[in-house]
């Protein structure tokens, strides 16, 4: 392996440079950085999480843009540890006619996860179209990532069987949805959440546009600037596809969940799925890459903080 080249690949990937912006939102409102936000809601709780599709996304496949709104934001949900109740959009099209593939998309996502959209708000205008989502779910155990300590072990839950393909903005995703298991999507989120009220997970985050890597990063941003080695030899790759690849694309399911790494392993194989210990947390502040045999620094979040979201205190 080339560990030089693939730590340089993952701190120089689009997907995770891109969050540096979020430096602003840290300045301005503060937040932990977790996938959603969860709220008192009389004897229980509640999380609320949304979600911005790129406008380029959009305007290329409108439909698969939609599916992909309303499953990313219940992604987020679950890995707030909460059961999805609802979704909202606004959406932001040229005419009718890029507006009805872009909705039969939000509806075809909303089905594959069984949550309803119950409201947004549509509106017609000329230029670059827009699509955000928005979700409310009932916390069944909340998963913040402040809830990691040193010595945790940091599991990547996915599914590996699915099609891998980029867009012209060098992007790379992998999606499950082009497999077999589209029709489990609802059942197998709730692997996720059934791990959260057993007990087996109290800290995670989805893998989103970082990729594995980079999303992992975060993770340990939002636990109050953890670090890790990360063990590629330990990441499970699909067919087709390269490690160096895999690393950073966009998978549509992936969780990485601090917890117990034997009985997570156990759940999701029962249920058909990958689950694997990738890394033990510590407290360097740093994200390393391991082959086995060598290290490679990543990222050091105490020197450069990616972006400044972390836990109150």
């Amino acid at each position: 392996m080339d560990l030089p080249g693939i730590a340089d690949a993952i701190r120089t990937h689009p997907g995770l440079t891109g969050k540096a912006v979020l430096s602003a939102i840290a300045e301005a409102i503060g937040g932990d950085g977790d996938d959603g936000a969860i709220i008192s809601d009389g004897d229980g709780r509640l999380a609320l999480a949304a979600e911005a599709i790129s406008p380029a996304f959009i305007a290329r496949d409108p439909r698969a843009a939609g599916i992909a709104g309303a499953v990313t934001v219940v992604s987020d949900l679950v890995a707030s540890g909460a059961e999805p109740l609802a979704l909202l959009d606004t959406v932001v099209a040229a005419d009718s006619a890029h507006l009805a593939p872009l909705l039969d998309g939000l509806r075809a996502g909303a089905a594959m996860v069984s949550v309803p959209i119950v409201g947004g708000h549509t509106t017609l205008e000329a230029g670059g179209p827009g699509l955000s989502t928005f979700g409310v779910g009932r916390v069944v155990a909340p998963l913040p990532a402040a809830a990691a300590r040193p010595g945790d072990h940091v599991c990547l839950a996915t599914c590996i069987d699915g099609e891998v393909f980029s867009d012209s903005d060098g992007q790379h995703f992998f999606s499950h949805l082009r497999g077999p298991r589209r029709v489990r999507l609802r059942e197998d989120l709730g692997v996720v959440l059934a791990a959260a009220e057993a007990g087996e997970v109290w800290a995670a985050r989805d893998v989103s546009m970082p990729g594995i890597p980079g999303s992992l990063l975060q993770l340990l941003e939002s636990a109050g600037g953890r670090g890790c080695i990360l063990d590629l030899a330990a990441v499970p790759v699909p067919a087709g596809i390269t490690l160096e690849r895999w690393l950073v694309s966009y998978p549509s399911y992936g969780f990485l969940l601090v917890g117990d790494a034997e009985a997570l392993r156990r759940r999701f194989a029962a249920a058909g799925l990958t689950c694997v210990d990738l890394a033990v947390i510590d407290d360097t502040g740093t994200l390393r890459i391991t082959d086995g045999r060598a290290e490679e620094l990543v990222w050091d979040l105490g020197s450069d903080p990616l972006t400044g979201l972390a836990p109150a205190g």
